[in-house]
């Protein structure tokens, strides 16, 4: 799945999760009903992320799918 943030930006499931796990981001909140959630940022800024299918993704902006991925904190 991938999600549209309130920033305007995407993120795949992958990437959210990295940022999870990394401590950039908390889990907020979520909804079942809509599929949205809402992290809380290093900064203590919130995100909106709201699920977005491929097929309605902007022109411009693709997905890349990676195998395996070693995220580091700087």
């Amino acid at each position: 799945m991938i999600y549209e943030s309130s920033t305007g930006e995407y993120y795949s499931g992958l990437d959210i999760w990295m940022r999870f796990e990394s401590g950039f981001w908390e889990p907020h909140d979520w909804s079942q009903a809509t599929g949205q959630e809402w992290v809380q940022t290093e900064a203590g800024d919130v995100l909106t992320l709201t699920p977005v299918p491929e097929s309605d993704l902007p022109d411009g902006v693709s997905v890349t799918e990676a195998e395996d991925t070693e995220f580091l904190r700087e």
